[in-house]
């Protein structure tokens, strides 16, 4: 098996933010989770819960929609199933680090600590299919306090289509929190080569002074 050299962080210069994270190298030859956060439960009516995670591709080959399934065992047992809502960045390559959320459907029987996960990852081929995703590259990032404000270009050269998503993941001491969220861009429609996409992600008052943000969308 080939080793493949693990990139500095952003190797692809699509996502921006304040903060330089240093992750770990991964398994080899594999998509492989290297790092996750605490959970984050949602109100007590709801029962749900997500778990931010950082993952690296140490594959040969760029990938694109890649998606994560996973577990949480305690003693054993299985206690809270769960899957991925999307990566940033959409396209990633060999050797580069990614990051994702599970969003866990029923965790009350999980604690907070002492939990076991295990992730199983699917990808396809990074290419400008119609429908595959796209990556787009943030230009502007901002914490006003309560919001992160930027704007993100489409640099694939092909038309992309909406919704665009925009993943904020926050760090606290360089290990990555739990305060993350997923928004969407203000435009929806198709946006051209070179054209732009706008943003304003609410903080809903959580701590994120240190953050990674990137932009999403699909080829159209």
């Amino acid at each position: 098996m080939s080793t493949v050299a693990a990139l500095p962080f952003n190797a692809s210069g699509y996502l921006a933010g304040n903060v330089t994270p240093t992750l770990d190298a991964g398994e080899a030859g594999a998509v492989s989770v290297v790092s996750t956060a605490a959970l984050k439960r949602d109100d007590a009516v709801l029962g749900g819960g997500t778990l931010p995670f950082a993952f690296r591709n140490n594959t040969g080959a760029t990938i694109s929609h890649i998606d994560f399934t996973g577990t949480a065992t305690v003693d054993g047992k299985v206690v809270a199933t769960g899957a991925s809502q999307g990566t940033v960045p959409a396209h990633v390559k060999p050797g580069e680090m990614g990051f994702s959320y599970l969003y866990l459907e029923d965790v009350k029987s999980l604690p907070d600590s002492g939990a076991q996960y295990d992730f199983r990852a699917s990808t396809m081929p990074a290419d400008n299919s119609s429908f595959n995703t796209a990556p787009l590259k943030v230009t502007q990032a901002d914490n006003n306090g309560s919001a992160i404000i930027g704007s993100a270009v489409n640099s694939t050269g092909k038309p992309l289509s909406g919704p665009y998503a925009v993943d904020v993941y926050c760090f606290t001491d360089g290990a990555l929190s739990s305060a993350g969220t997923m928004d969407f861009a203000t435009e929806t429609g198709d946006v051209a080569p070179d054209g732009t996409v706008s943003f304003s992600h609410d903080l809903y008052d959580s701590p994120c002074d240190s953050f990674v943000v990137g932009v999403s969308g699909y080829f159209a």
